[in-house]
């Protein structure tokens, strides 16, 4: 993988229609990392040219995903992008480069521990887990069948003993200490960015129908990995759109001047947030129905094929 900086372009003004583009924001996984290279983190040459193109074209660049922090700085390097990246589908903005939070928007306790309990209600069979900003906590039927519950797998792409705590979320993020004060709307004793809920009984789109009517009034729920039934829940309001418009304002940068790509329902807000979006051709229908243009699919580096047109001027 090319991973050194590219000569500088010579095309022409970066523009779609009649708006000139600052901003750059794409999702990670399925969008410019394929599924089968989720772990690994090896992004291609050629989307790790055009973004380093893009940038030195005088765009900004931000990477907008579900991901938390800590799986984003392999990936932000290989892309030359070490700096700002908004990770666990907008609760936490983080500076890579000064190792430091921007901004970041937990879970208050009572709606984390009522929407568990509900979903549970739900589907008594549903296992949860809960991104921190330092680990993820899982039960073990979370973790059971998957590379988290296998040591020599786990430690294989680098992921630490410390970063997982393993064990019932009640008991791991201290639900009877933050519960006496989970009507003053305060956080967990360990704030929680994301809480995860998986289930082999529901399809995915029927899952997250049923948990949006039962506990969408009180939280954000969204999901973003294909073929598995996992919902993504996040505080209330909390989106990718959300996170990435305060991001945007920081730099003096608007809607229209900004132009996405995403694949997946936890991508739709800033799809739509955004003057003109991109959904990948393998994408999910409702991103593609959310997008306002269809690319390439990931595995044919269909971003990069987008931010090349772009950059060359001829982008139709």
């Amino acid at each position: 993988m090319n991973s050194q900086p590219v000569a500088p372009v010579s095309f022409g003004a970066p523009i779609v229609g009649d708006a000139p583009v600052k901003l750059v924001a794409t999702d990670v996984d399925g969008t410019i990392l394929s599924y089968a290279q989720s772990m690994t983190g090896e992004v291609s040459a050629r989307t790790v040219e055009a973004f380093q193109a893009a940038r030195e074209a005088g765009i900004a660049v931000v990477l907008v995903t579900g991901r938390p922090v800590r799986g984003l700085r392999g990936v932000s390097s290989a892309l030359g992008l070490i700096g700002p990246v908004i990770a666990s589908n907008g609760a936490m903005t983080y500076d890579l480069a000064a190792d430091a939070p921007l901004d970041h928007q937990p879970l208050a306790a009572q709606a984390l521990f009522t929407a568990k309990d509900l979903i549970q209600e739900l589907d008594p069979t549903v296992a949860f887990a809960a991104e921190t900003p330092r680990m993820l906590h899982m039960e073990e039927s979370f973790a059971r069948g998957s590379l988290w519950f296998d040591d020599e797998r786990r430690r294989a792409v680098g992921i630490r003993d410390e970063e997982i705590a393993m064990g019932p979320l009640d008991d791991t993020l201290e639900r009877h200490s933050a519960w006496p004060v989970a009507a003053e709307g305060l956080t967990p004793q360990v704030p929680v960015l994301k809480l995860l809920a998986k289930t082999h009984e529901m399809e995915a789109d029927a899952f997250i129908a049923a948990a949006q009517e039962r506990v969408g009034h009180m939280v954000t729920v969204t999901h973003s990995a294909p073929g598995i039934s996992l919902l993504e829940i996040s505080a209330k309001g909390v989106n990718k759109a959300q996170a990435l418009r305060r991001y945007a304002d920081s730099l003096g940068i608007d809607a229209e001047n900004t132009i996405a790509f995403g694949d997946m329902p936890n991508d739709i807000e800033m799809l739509q947030w955004a003057g003109t979006s991109w959904a990948v051709g393998s994408a999910h229908p409702m991103a593609r129905s959310a997008a306002d243009r269809v690319a390439g699919t990931c595995e044919d580096d269909g971003v990069a094929e987008v931010l090349e047109l772009l950059l060359k001027g001829t982008l139709t």
